[in-house]
């Protein structure tokens, strides 16, 4: 399963951690990674400072936060490797998976044994099918040699390590079925661990035999877990590193890295926005959420992969009036569904157990809970929860709109619907769910702009409903109301599709003031959706074609990816195939042992790590230069690079360090993973020269074209629940409307906002739109670091295609800056007399940027 981009990002920032942990020690790692780049920015939210546990103090523990369906199970997966031989210096390791509970717990342990399931795949793909999966209460069943051989992953809930009972299960009990592990061990560690009651001996617990093993411990769910891992806990288990995953970490939790909830949009893992209805019944609610799923299941016909669209609904509890039994009543009797298109799933009720929801032959499509469905349930066909419960104050419907939140498939489907989840509410005062649901998400691991930018707020579909209605305290005169308000029953009234903001001040000023601000602000949103035409909304789009290149006779399009895929590259030709002194070097030191300088760093064996090259000290004699290249070349097995080359360049390594330094094989076997860690370096930095030369020979051979039959399209709604700009200024021209701007970097009234507004106002421009970088939707260009987002796109009155992108003047000198030009170019003269590509910059020459833009539209 290839890991997306947020993804290998978290990843590479965990691992720059361990390896400055083993430089600098874990407290000063994590002031030293949080500092670095954009993390500052990413944990501006997070409540954050290094707390170390006095029973572990020379434990690393940190925390991803990665919001809910960002694949945090995955990454755990993907992090033991990791730890394990950056930090632990071992082949394989004994893993502790804490999870907050038993259901999860059972969940997780079939997914790890499973071994088609991603979790598996990415865990032996890394040990090399080398994997033991183990239930807690398996732990009996753990050999000696699945240790030794193997990683050996135990599952259990915190829970299990916290509470001292007299059963057999017991963790902290000594028990004979374990003696084998302890006559094979070391005997100088004994006296660390827990004893008998007469003294005599270490006792035959698991809890011991991990203290022993010193296990990697990987907690999910964090902010559900960690507070129950008591002082006294942490020394009896005495991990080598804890790794936490949540989306809500908690203060102490030692957040390393966030990932951000626009991250997971724009690699197409999550719905968004969630767009909200609210209704002041719910029959109402129903039919209308009823009509939505219909709607959807029509266009999901459209689509290549099987979607049917699941409804969820929450049903009150038994104390109120529309439970379970009330709901199912009225699906089957006044909406005419089929009974066997609905399944109730409580904790009574599991009509959902054994059913694969993916399965094209099943009928389900509506599910009734109550307060959750069972954790971990997972089915991305669920698109719209409709819930009549409390949404203020009801805890689960937090859990409830994760399960509408994942993307089918990962990826992003080609009908705007169903990129999209929905929500439908039973509310008495307008808003007061949007506010709810923005409270939820940030539960969900939103931040707060992110969360209220999420929130859409819609009107009801159905037309047997009243469009608009609202009901009022006080009586009011037919006669005194406009031609666009009627009012009917239980001083109701309703508002028409023509009704105008002067008709609802009117009804304003016959009402009391709070009745009157409730109706401004629910109406407000129907006078911006009604009266707002924006040329997406009138059905018009923007086209830019995209850039394409020749390769071998074909044309291709123009992506860092695919330009390198096409550059034969040999990894003995970018680096010289050898490590100096000052790159890696082994000094031993009497009566101290070994240590191993990473580019003038020592590597730290204190305590935290001072039995990690006891186990390799032994054997290390049986080893030769061929083993050791064998070696790295299984652990640094990369698709781009032939086994040829991986081994000649290694063996010229190997042979480098041994004859022309010295180094003995024995030494270098001690230092292996330090040596693993430091090519790994190497590589990345020799493949990052093959992709500049991959763009020297693109830019400089073959011809480019463009392809106007596939191009980029700006349509309505395409930027719906990204962050928006929300300051003063009303643009005219955007092409979504003025309220749904992308937001700009830096402040909303900074150098690129008044790009902006140069646009805006350019006589010469039809209508433009910000370009949402990292956006899968959005206009790109290759350079050689990445893609390239330009940050905004016109149309010009004669129909042409500007490309502006703006630059500080302090950046203009930078090898970016000039990639992005040299791109810009390329493209511009592809798109002969239909488009135009211009970096503008604060001030050039005396010009400011509207000049600059007139200039080069006019030139």
């Amino acid at each position: 399963m290839e890991l997306k981009v947020y993804q290998k990002n978290t990843l590479a920032v965990l691992r720059r951690f361990f390896e400055y942990c083993r430089i600098i020690g874990h407290k000063e790692a994590f002031a030293k990674i949080t500092a670095e780049d954009d993390l500052p920015a990413r944990l501006v939210n997070v409540k954050n400072s290094y707390t170390v546990w006095d029973a572990i103090p020379n434990t690393p523990r940190v925390c991803i936060k990665i919001p809910t369906g960002g694949g945090k199970t995955l990454l755990a997966a993907h992090s033991i490797k990791i730890v394990s031989q950056v930090w632990c210096d071992k082949d394989n390791t004994v893993v502790l998976w804490f999870v907050p509970s038993d259901t999860i717990r059972k969940q997780t342990v079939e997914a790890l044994k499973e071994p088609r399931h991603p979790y598996r795949i990415a865990l032996d793909e890394q040990f090399k099918g080398k994997v033991r999966i183990f239930d807690l209460d398996e732990k009996f069943n753990i050999r000696p040699s699945d240790i030794e051989n193997n990683t050996c992953i135990i599952v259990s809930t915190i829970q299990s390590f916290v509470k001292e009972d007299t059963s057999k299960y017991n963790v902290y009990k000594d028990n004979e079925n374990l003696e084998d592990h302890f006559s094979k061990m070391n005997s100088s560690k004994f006296s660390e661990m827990e004893k008998t009651g007469d003294g005599k001996r270490p006792k035959y617990s698991f809890a011991n035999l991990l203290f022993y093993h010193r296990p990697v411990m990987i907690v999910d769910e964090a902010h559900k877990v960690v507070t129950d891992l008591s002082k006294e806990t942490q020394g009896r288990i005495y991990p080598a590193a804890i790794i936490e995953w949540t989306a809500t970490p908690q203060a102490d939790n030692n957040t390393l890295y966030s990932v951000r909830a626009m991250e997971l949009k724009e690699e197409e893992m999550i719905k968004l926005p969630i767009a909200l209805v609210e209704h002041d019944g719910w029959e109402n609610a129903v039919t209308d959420a009823i009509a939505r799923r219909a709607m959807l299941e029509k266009e999901a016909k459209n689509e290549k992969e099987h979607i049917r669209p699941i409804l969820l609904f929450q049903a009150q509890s038994k104390n109120m009036p529309v439970t379970v039994d009330v709901l199912k009543k009225h699906l089957l009797e006044a909406a005419n569904i089929p009974e066997e298109q609905i399944k109730i799933a409580t904790g009574e009720q599991k009509e959902l157990d054994n059913i694969d929801l993916f399965n094209a032959d099943e009928s389900t499509r509506y599910i009734i809970t109550v307060e959750a469905l069972k954790e971990g349930w997972d089915c991305s066909f669920a698109y719209v929860l409709c819930s009549l419960a409390n949404v203020t104050s009801d805890t689960s419907v937090a859990q409830l709109l994760g399960r509408v939140m994942r993307m089918p498939f990962a990826k992003i489907r080609k009908t705007p619907s169903l990129n999209k989840a929905y929500a439908y509410v039973v509310s008495a005062h307008f808003s007061e769910a949007a506010a709810a649901l923005t409270e939820k998400l940030k539960e969900k691991g939103f931040d707060e702009q992110e969360a209220m930018a999420c929130v859409q707020q819609e009107f009801p579909l159905v037309d047997t409903l009243p469009f608009n209605q609202f009901r009022i305290s006080e009586k009011i005169n037919k006669n005194d109301l406009p031609p666009g308000i009627e009012i009917g029953q239980n001083n109701t009234l309703f508002f028409k599709p023509e009704a105008t903001v002067e008709d609802i001040k009117k009804i304003c000023d016959k009402l009391p003031v709070q009745q009157a601000e409730e109706l401004k602000q629910k109406f407000s949103y129907f006078v911006k959706i009604n009266l707002e035409q924006t040329p997406a909304s009138r059905g018009e789009k923007i086209n830019v074609p995209r850039l394409m290149f020749e390769a071998d006779g074909d044309f291709l399009f123009a992506d860092p990816d695919t330009i390198f895929e096409n550059f034969d590259w040999d990894i003995r030709e970018y680096d010289p195939c050898e490590l100096t002194k000052s790159e890696f070097d082994i000094q031993e030191v009497p009566g101290k042992g070994f240590f191993i300088d990473i580019d003038g760093n020592s590597l730290k064996y204190n305590e935290a790590g001072k039995d990690q090259l006891l186990p390799f000290m032994g054997d290390v004699d049986v080893w030769t230069s061929a083993n050791l290249v064998h070696w790295l070349d299984i652990q640094l097995k990369q698709d781009d690079i032939p086994q040829s080359s991986m081994l000649f360049w290694l063996g010229r390594v190997i042979d480098h360090i041994t004859e022309k330094r010295k180094i003995t094989i024995a030494k270098l076997m001690i230092a292996k993973f330090a040596l693993l860690n430091k090519l790994h370096t190497k590589i990345i930095l020799a493949r990052r020269k093959a992709k500049a030369k991959s763009f020297e020979l693109f830019r400089e051979q073959g011809r480019k074209e463009i392809n106007f039959d596939r191009p980029v399209e700006f349509t309505a709604g395409m930027y719906d629940g990204l962050p928006v700009y929300n300051g003063s200024y009303n643009f005219q021209k955007h092409f979504l409307g003025s309220k749904k701007v992308p937001e700009f970097d830096g402040k909303p009234d900074g150098e690129e906002f008044k790009c902006a507004q140069a646009i805006d106002t350019c006589e010469n421009v039809k209508y433009w739109v910000r370009n949402a970088e990292r956006n899968s939707l959005s206009f790109k260009l290759p350079i050689p670091e990445g893609n390239f987002y330009p940050d905004f796109v016109a149309v010009l009155n004669d129909g042409r295609i500007l490309v502006v992108e703006y630059k500080g003047k302090y950046l203009l000198d930078s090898q970016d800056t000039k990639d992005k030009i040299f791109i810009g170019e390329i493209w511009e003269k592809a798109m002969g007399k239909k488009g135009l590509f211009l970096l503008a910059i604060q001030d050039k020459d005396g010009k400011d940027v509207a000049s600059q833009i007139k200039e080069k539209i006019e030139k």
